[in-house]
């Protein structure tokens, strides 16, 4: 990859992407380019992948993700193939326009335009309308699970930032929260899709913050929940995160959160993404093909069993 495609929603710090390589033990492109080689190779000898020939750039965020190490790409890539068969409702049949926009409808979500000066990336999440009809916190995540898939072709960092601004949250909203489908999502990201979070930032005001709290607590490792930070002001937040990256919502100099999300949700429309997310959506597994018996004990595991996969 000599250059990162043009993205108009993404700005990046000087010689950014050396410097991200350079945090995994990159320092020798020929060193990523071998273990590129080695991935690319584990991938054609699946015989349960679906798909078996994958755009060389995303594999190299995929390895980034993975810290640079090629047994943890590894092992995530064959969940998330996996995943995409055993959990669709999170990872197939997207619709960009009429459930992404129910989305939008109750909650701005996005990614701010600047990265933070160590090469992470923030990602913002704000309600604004708490007693909306029709939220859905199942279409909440698969809004960002299309978005790390578009952060996939367009970005490159370290990890990332996320804000959860509970301000406005109600009873009502807490009580879409099902712990059993966030776990789930939890797995999705953090274990297949690689995210990597350096802080997870909650905003309080609201009465629910201690329900919202216990709730991300009952999904997260211990090591995640450390790097939780209750913010009871916006000062508190802008310690954290400098103003020139935070939006106006924040006490920031950025866009708005409903700009950015809809500038987000504009780059999700585009033909070429929906092409992308089609495309990835037919990378899935056939499990009569998968040669060794660690099937059951990776998957058979996880909250609810595959028998009664859909969402309550």
């Amino acid at each position: 990859m000599e250059k990162l495609p043009k993205s108009p929603i993404l700005e990046f710090n000087q010689t950014q992407v050396d410097l991200v390589r350079k945090t995994f033990n990159y320092n020798d492109i020929k060193k990523l380019h071998q273990d590129l080689d080695n991935l690319e190779d584990w991938i054609r000898k699946q015989n349960h992948f679906e798909v078996k020939e994958f755009d060389r750039d995303y594999l190299e965020r995929f390895l980034i993700a993975s810290k640079g190490s090629v047994e943890i790409a590894k092992k995530r890539f064959d969940k998330l193939c996996t995943l995409r068969t055993l959990m669709p409702e999170f990872l197939r049949n997207f619709d960009v326009n009429d459930e992404f926009s129910r989305v939008v409808n109750w909650n701005y979500y996005g990614v701010l335009p600047k990265p933070t000066n160590d090469n992470y990336r923030v990602l913002a999440s704000t309600a604004h309308n708490p007693d909306a009809p029709d939220i859905d916190m199942l279409e909440l995540y698969r809004f960002v699970i299309s978005l790390m898939e578009y952060l996939f072709k367009y970005d490159y960092n370290a990890g990332f930032e996320v804000i959860f601004d509970t301000r406005m949250y109600t009873f009502g909203v807490v009580s879409k929260f099902n712990p059993i489908v966030l776990k789930k999502c939890a797995t999705v990201f953090l274990e297949a899709l690689g995210f990597r979070l350096k802080r997870l930032h909650l905003m309080s005001g609201s009465k629910v913050l201690d329900i919202v709290l216990s709730i991300f607590k009952s999904v997260l490792t211990e090591k995640l929940v450390k790097r939780i930070i209750v913010h009871d002001s916006l000062e508190s937040l802008q310690n954290y995160i400098s103003k020139d990256i935070l939006p106006v919502d924040f006490g920031g100099t950025e866009k708005s959160m409903k700009e950015i999300c809809e500038a987000t949700l504009k780059e999700m429309r585009k033909e070429e993404h929906v092409a992308r997310l089609k495309f990835l959506e037919t990378a899935g597994t056939d499990e009569s093909k998968r040669l060794n018996q660690t099937f059951n004990e990776e998957y058979l595991g996880m909250p609810g069993s595959f028998k009664s996969l859909c969402v309550d």
